[in-house]
């Protein structure tokens, strides 16, 4: 796979839950984003997903869409998949962490961190090509 373009990955959406309906806004808005090439295996991804729910939860921040992202992510097994996000900070407050299945490329699951409260773990990414 080649650098997505946003309509590339607003294809990849479907009829999900709200945080998808979300982290699209944010794309036509024109938030940054990024979708990493290498592939991760689903059992990496849902273990580091759920580490960083429980250390959010640990100190009472709230993320939006985790128990759907974590029923789609243990749908997918022990496939591979892409990770990426999308950064609508300056836009609704959000940081969305999005996992997709890559063939074909769909979008699996979203998890929105409201970033207005502050958060160690919402750094800065890398800018987007």
């Amino acid at each position: 796979m080649e650098e997505l373009s946003a309509s590339e990955l607003l294809a990849a959406f479907g009829a999900g839950p709200e945080v998808d309906i979300q982290v699209r806004r944010a794309m036509l808005s024109g938030a940054d984003f990024h979708v990493g090439l290498k592939l991760i295996p689903a059992p990496i991804a849902r273990g580091i997903l759920r580490g960083r729910l429980w250390h959010m939860q640990r100190h009472g921040r709230q993320a939006i869409g985790a128990a759907e992202c974590l029923a789609g992510l243990v749908e997918m097994g022990e496939q591979d998949l892409h990770v990426g996000w999308v950064d609508d900070r300056k836009g609704t407050g959000y940081f969305f962490q999005i996992y997709l299945a890559p063939r074909p490329l769909r979008v699996i699951g979203c998890v929105g961190v409201d970033s207005s409260e502050g958060d160690a773990q919402v750094s800065d990414p890398a800018p987007r090509k």
